[in-house]
């Protein structure tokens, strides 16, 4: 028998947000002497309160990501290697055999991620600490470690304004910050797993043909650890690993580091050289230091991708209310101080300010993938009701009722829209990347002020304003991933048509993004779409399709162009059985939940 050590340490960097949650604080709004307020999703933590990626999480990320990539990839070597070892090289999940035979661990061991100090903005209070010093009327109040956060809200799609309890928030590491993973693994050859062979035999032969008493799977093989680590790397080369949460709104997003993106270490620990190298780290003996490991060709990520060149006339605004509760607390300390003194007081209100990507008062505007993927699924939902309801003549759901929230719509959005942008059981096929500014711009206060309707004067402290920066802003990106949606080619058109239509809406202008749309902000001029990545549709003219706007033309250039490629893909749709429609719209509705329904 022999046993191979190795040691897999791979540098990333994130390219967006990233949030992997942790335990949640609870806190009672009907506690006396305590505002009713938005409580974040915290990072997962250590003992020592500070931000961490578990190993735990890691290892789900990476090994969903192997098996996607196996499955759309069977002709591959590297998948006719790894077939028949999945049990072995990543564990049986924690489950037993029948006959209650413990089954085998994982071969591969995934470490705690640190989060850099980098990261971090500054420190906060421990809430829990906080609640306790209140109560009893002593304690000092401690500190932990803070991630910057960002606040996000759900439109009620009957209504237009924010839905009731959907306001929330997460804290998030930003991009840019370096991680390194460390993965170690063990493969075994040689007498284990021949004598797992004659054992798994023997339970084959068993009286009455006994099958509950084989053996646990056979150890992995170093040649196998080895394929699957080779895989690994190549997969975060291609872009295809995402960690943590909020992946659709383009969240969890890493890249390997150009210059050192893997270190490698094998071990056969069958020398006295061998045994010393794996206890003594690699930074301090020079001559145990790792080698590269060459991996897999994964290819580029799967999908279509989607590039909108735009820009924003009147401004676009989200708005971080963190920033702005800064501001006003950092006014509200110089107001007191100026009347201490005695001096002029400035009661010109504190403006409402633009988000930051990195959460500090000095990052770039960043207009984020959750604001756009929300903009896009209800405008999606209002056209496929539309349809349903005006030319199909189906009845729906009533969204103005009492009692019907944020996430009742969803789950009764039409097929098409869950299948595109999911639900809150399922994810959906359309993930939006956060857009940032290309510049800092330059900012304009625009002030308000709410008239009181019975004198039609000026109503008291109803006077405030808004800083908005008019800049240029990159590209609108969005992906989307074909092998989530249904199986079904003419579905799976259907879903992109009406994704185009959506896109269409937006070229025409009739689609504001960000905040105070109806005030006249979030305005957009769309100058071009690019999209790459559409062989899966069978167009005979290929998978990359652009739509843009001459010189001294609209949008709805764009619009018209796009429209014209959707309905040759709609020609190519086979109606859906048992609908009473044609194309496309034929599968707003699944006909199994209608007969079910």
């Amino acid at each position: 028998m022999s046993i191979t050590r190795f040691e897999l340490t791979i540098h990333l960097t994130t390219t967006s947000p990233l949030h992997s949650g942790g335990v949640d604080a609870m806190v009672d709004p009907t506690r006396e002497g305590l505002d009713r307020e938005v409580v974040a999703t915290r990072f997962a933590r250590d003992a020592h309160e500070r931000p961490i990626l578990t190993g735990r999480s890691v290892k789900g990320a990476v090994r969903a990501a192997c098996a996607r990539y196996l499955e759309s990839n069977p002709e591959f070597d590297v998948a006719a290697a790894l077939k028949n070892a999945q049990a072995s090289l990543w564990g049986d999940r924690g489950k037993k055999s029948p006959s209650g035979t413990p089954l085998r661990a994982s071969a591969l061991t995934f470490h705690t991620v640190e989060i850099p100090q980098t990261a971090l903005v500054g420190s906060e209070p421990d809430e829990s600490s906080n609640i306790e010093r209140r109560e009893t009327g002593s304690g000092d109040q401690s500190r932990r470690p803070a991630l910057p956060r960002r606040v996000g809200i759900a439109m009620n799609r009957y209504w237009g304004a924010v839905g009731d309890g959907a306001l929330f928030e997460h804290e998030f590491v930003p991009g840019g910050t370096e991680l390194t993973l460390v993965i170690t693994a063990e493969g075994v050859d040689g007498e284990t797993t021949e004598k797992h062979a004659r054992s798994t035999s023997k339970a084959d032969n068993a009286p009455g043909g006994d099958t509950t008493a084989a053996a646990a799977p056979r150890p992995a093989t170093a040649a196998e650890v080895k394929a699957l680590l080779k895989l690994i790397v190549g997969l975060f080369q291609a872009g295809r690993v995402f960690f943590g949460g909020r992946q659709g709104a383009g969240w969890g997003r890493v890249e390997l580091d150009e210059k050192n993106p893997a270190e490698f270490r094998e071990l056969t620990l069958s020398n006295r050289a061998d045994l010393k190298a794996l206890l003594i780290p690699t930074d301090c003996d020079s001559s145990s230091s790792g080698t590269r490991l060459t991996p897999t060709d994964c290819g580029s990520s799967a999908g279509t991708r989607i590039t909108i060149i735009w820009n924003s006339p009147a401004g676009i605004l989200v708005a971080d209310p963190g920033l702005s509760q800064q501001d006003k607390a950092k006014r509200k300390k110089e107001r007191e101080a100026a009347l201490a003194e005695g001096r002029d007081v400035d009661d010109e209100p504190v403006p409402t300010v633009s988000l930051r990507a990195d959460g500090t008062d000095d990052g770039p505007l960043v207009l984020p993938g959750s604001s756009v993927r929300g903009a896009l699924r209800s405008r999606a939902s209002r056209i496929a009701r539309t349809v349903l309801v005006g030319a199909l003549g189906h009845e729906l759901d009533d969204w103005s009722k009492s009692g019907v929230g944020v996430h009742d719509q969803l789950a009764a959005d039409p097929t098409l829209v869950r299948d595109l942008f999911g639900t809150t059981e399922r994810r959906g096929a359309l993930s939006v990347l956060d857009t940032l500014a290309s510049s800092s711009g330059t900012p304009r206060t625009v002030t308000h002020n709410a008239g009181d309707r019975w004198t039609g004067g000026v109503a008291e402290g109803a006077l405030y304003s808004e800083e908005v920066r008019d800049v240029a802003w990159n590209a609108i990106t969005l992906e989307l991933d074909p092998n989530r949606l249904p199986a079904d080619d003419s579905r799976r058109r259907a879903a992109w048509c009406l994704l185009g239509l959506v896109l269409a809406e937006l070229a025409t202008g009739t689609l504001p993004l960000g905040s105070r749309g109806t005030r006249g902000l979030g305005q957009v001029e769309v100058k071009g779409i690019t999209v790459t990545g559409l062989e899966w549709l069978g167009l005979p003219d290929g998978g990359t399709k652009s739509f843009t706007a001459g010189a001294g033309r609209s949008g709805r250039d764009v619009a018209e162009a796009l429209l014209g490629h959707l309905k040759a893909v709609n020609t190519m749709i086979t109606p859906n059985a048992g609908s009473d429609a044609a194309g496309w719209s034929s599968y707003l509705i699944d006909v199994e939940e209608k007969r079910n329904g």
